[in-house]
């Protein structure tokens, strides 16, 4: 069965419920503060017609008065009442709708009754309410439709009751009656679908806005993150030595860059294959995390390394030589057999480096003597932990390293 775009853009689902529900939520502020707007226009041209009816047919003036005032009066204040309370907007624009149909009711029992014949071009006015309907307050096309066809039984059961009507006059008026109903439901169509169609371009981009945002996060994350380990990776630890170098606290940038090597690693991944080596550096890289602090920056630095950026201030119960020693713990704790160790196990060796990082400073110095440190910790037998002092701030040069 052939259906309109409009309402087939209506019952598309959109957010777990339909464009319509959507649409009826997110727009009722805009369509309510525009429909108090246009019904006081509407109200108030309607009760100036008052002289009007007067004017020119003096014999039902007072009828008019009388039914404008004692009927349409209460109605019109029932409705500003109800446009006040809480409640759906389709349902404020059917009150709203079905109120200007019963002022046009209302003007067609004032006409009834008349000796005037000026009635007959008078009675042209009454298109006056299909525009009010369908162009003015431009309520949803299937209400216009409704009104319009219940405006059209009024005018043309009305017309034949007025003095001196006849077909010719009928035809006459028809003539230019159903174009003007035509036309004016045609323009409702059209405002409806388009504010429609909008609406959901509007929904669209930002939809997609947000996914985007929310893929450059993941992206942005995820290019962090090593996704071997899950811990930090070069890049991730660039981002964190930078805000380290713009906290304004001295004590935050008295560092200690602590750098691990996992023992005879080649031997371990030609024994017992490389998906047992993939499985080995995430353990160990969990344990180091694990072994840190919640300031303190793990990462994978390349290979078999690691590296902790650990914070040394007055909130950190830690020296870098005591982390080192604990994260050297807390991998020979995990039992991971080795064949071709020493010890039997998986262990690290550790060269840890303390210094100043200040603003301006490189990273690479640090690391470089903590790589000296970690050499002489491997010459020392490994399974150790070598600690070193750097205070040589003057010597860093501005360049940082450069990420993997």
């Amino acid at each position: 069965m052939y259906r309109l775009p409009y309402f087939k853009l209506l019952a598309q689902p959109s957010g777990g419920t339909t464009v319509k529900k959507r649409y009826d939520i997110d727009r009722h502020d805009q369509r309510l503060r525009s429909l108090r707007l246009l019904s006081t226009l509407v109200t108030v041209l309607y009760f100036c017609y008052i002289p009007v009816d007067i004017y020119l047919l003096a014999d039902i003036g007072l009828r008019s008065v009388l039914l404008r005032v004692l009927v349409a009066v209460p109605l019109v204040a029932f409705m500003f009442y109800y446009l006040r309370r809480p409640g759906p907007i389709r349902h404020k624009e059917l009150v709203s709708i079905i109120l200007v149909s019963l002022a046009a009711l209302i003007w067609c029992l004032s006409m009834l009754g008349t000796n005037d014949p000026r009635v007959l071009h008078y009675f042209y006015a009454g298109l006056v309410f299909q525009l009010a309907l369908t162009i003015v307050l431009a309520h949803p096309f299937e209400y216009s439709v409704y009104a319009s066809l219940f405006l059209c039984a009024c005018l043309y059961t009305t017309i034949w009751f007025l003095p001196g009507a006849n077909t010719e006059y009928v035809i006459n008026h028809l003539v230019v009656g159903v174009p003007t109903v035509a036309l004016t439901l045609m323009a409702n169509y059209r405002f409806s679908y388009e504010s429609l169609r909008l609406y959901l371009q509007h929904v669209n981009s930002d939809e997609l806005r947000s996914e985007l945002a929310a893929r450059n996060k993941a992206l942005e994350k995820i290019s962090h993150i090593d996704p071997l380990t899950g811990i930090a990776n070069r890049r991730g630890l660039s981002r964190h030595a930078a805000s380290l170098t713009l906290r304004r606290r001295s004590a935050d940038k008295h560092v200690a860059v602590i750098l691990i090597d996992v023992d005879h690693f080649k031997a371990f991944n030609d024994a017992y294959g490389h998906d047992a080596g993939d499985d080995c550096l995430k353990q160990v890289a969990q344990a180091i995390k694990n072994a840190c602090g919640p300031r303190d920056m793990a990462c994978r630095y390349g290979g078999e390394e690691f590296l902790v950026l650990h914070t040394l201030g007055a909130s950190s119960v830690l020296s870098g030589g005591a982390l080192g020693k604990r994260i050297n713990a807390a991998v020979e704790a995990l039992r991971i057999p080795h064949q071709d160790s020493s010890h039997a196990y998986v262990t690290v060796s550790v060269g840890v480096c303390v210094g100043i990082f200040e603003q301006g400073k490189a990273l690479k110095p640090l690391i470089q003597r903590a790589d000296q440190a970690l050499y002489a910790a491997k010459h020392a037998g490994r399974n150790c932990v070598y600690e070193e002092q750097y205070s040589d701030v003057a010597s860093v040069q501005p360049s940082l390293f450069k990420d993997a």
